[in-house]
């Protein structure tokens, strides 16, 4: 599943015994992250309407695997000569403060807040949970692993929930909460890295081992796309597209013989699984046709209206646990928007605006090195990132935080055994 990877590395170099065997404070961090994302997968909400034991029991993991020196450490103490590590301190520094008074001033309710300031602390993952991958990189394997599980498993529940199976688990069937799984960038890169590991093992050699391995990853690859097919996530869809075309492209610059192969077998998983994308493709142009952006431009205008009122809130916003009348959702009040800088705007102001491009601008830069690196993986961790910070709400979840995070560590990754 992970063989994509080792294009950027020496697969021998691999083998060697580059990490100590010495168990210390960051090997159970590393656990610690990998169960958080596993019980996140089984039984937890991207965006759920109450805080339960699920949610609970998720954050204390996952604050195991950050530890409180270390965050005290970030509020404290200069991040690091990287500009991105310095903006990120900035702008939690800043969150944590003025939209959190102005919230507090404007009468937010305590909830309200919560549901604001927990999904913006899983922005600065790559801050808290960075430590554990740059002592032990070799980590990084294990915690992109669980990041697939997430994906497949969100997958696989929202299929179940779409056709109302009975199979044990309340939170995995049918249920008045919206879980919006199908919409976590988790599920788009768990779909779209498969499918490029599949094409790498193809690209590789073709011979029993490899189409079977080819088989295998596809057919996990099947189980998010289904959840994107059925509800019709158009962003979602169409960067698959781009990212299988440019992912073929790539291998033909590199090796074209081999790619053509690659190719056909592609061609032929395609027939046997039988989508028919003629089918796909008229389905979204009909939902396009009938609700075209989804009010997108309406929303962003409904927004500036509201900062734009006085000096104050155009620089500090409206506070964590805000509200406002959005048009993509018919008009309902809630405390988002679908991009996530017009939501920065909202809530922080412009200042919160400076700082979070500012945080965003330096793990962009990252993840081009990234895609330098190794384009196949690349590739699919740009695709929910950008569509994330544009088009969808999912901005606001610990999926968003944990992508995030995959951009620098993979990096370290990379480094890591590249000078080995």
């Amino acid at each position: 599943m992970l063989y994509a990877l080792d294009s950027a590395t020496d697969r021998d170099s691999l083998n060697k015994d580059t990490i100590s065997l010495r168990v210390n404070i960051y090997d159970y961090r590393a656990i610690f992250l990998f169960c958080a994302c596993l019980a996140y997968a089984i039984f937890g909400s991207p965006t759920p309407d109450m805080f339960s034991y699920t949610e609970a029991f998720v954050l204390i993991l996952l604050g195991l695997s950050i530890g409180v020196v270390h965050v005290r450490n970030l509020l404290v103490r200069p991040a690091g000569h990287r500009f991105w590590k310095s903006a990120g301190q900035m702008f939690l520094i800043y969150g944590l403060s003025i939209p959190l008074v102005v919230g507090a001033l404007a009468g937010h309710s305590l909830f309200a807040i919560s549901r604001d300031v927990i999904p913006f602390l899983c922005l600065f993952l790559p801050l808290f949970c960075l430590p554990v991958i740059r002592a032990r990189p070799y980590y990084f394997r294990t915690t992109l692993l669980g990041f697939i599980i997430i994906g497949l498993l969100f997958g696989l529940r929202s299929l179940l929930i779409r056709f109302d199976v009975s199979c044990g688990f309340d939170v995995w069937c049918a249920q008045e909460e919206l879980l919006y799984l199908e919409n976590m960038p988790t599920v788009l890169f768990s779909c779209l890295f498969l499918l490029g590991s599949a094409i790498t093992y193809a690209v590789r050699r073709i011979d029993a081992l490899h189409i079977f391995v080819f088989c295998f990853l596809v057919a996990l690859a099947l189980i998010p796309l289904a959840a994107m097919i059925l509800t019709l996530q158009r962003a979602s869809i169409g960067a698959l597209v781009v990212y299988i075309f440019c992912v073929y492209a790539y291998f033909f610059f590199k090796a074209p013989r081999k790619a053509l192969g690659a190719l056909l077998l592609g061609a032929l998983a395609l027939y046997v699984v039988g989508i028919s994308s003629h089918m796909v493709f008229a389905s979204l142009w009909e939902k396009t046709r009938s609700v075209g952006l989804n009010m997108r431009p309406q929303e962003m205008a409904a927004v500036w209206d509201i900062v734009s009122a006085d000096t104050v809130t155009f620089l500090f916003g409206i506070g964590w646990g805000g509200h406002f009348s959005s048009p993509a959702v018919g008009g309902l009040s809630v405390n988002f928007t679908h991009n996530f800088f017009s939501s920065m705007f909202l809530k922080s102001g412009l200042l919160g605006v400076i700082l979070c491009t500012a945080y965003i601008a330096g793990l962009l830069e990252r993840l081009w090195r990234v895609m330098r690196k190794n384009m196949v993986f690349g590739l699919a961790l740009a695709a929910p990132v950008l569509i994330d910070l544009t088009f969808y709400a999912s901005f606001k979840s610990l999926d968003f935080g944990l992508v995030l995070l995959l951009i620098p560590a993979s990096l370290v990754y990379f480094r890591q055994f590249e000078s080995s």
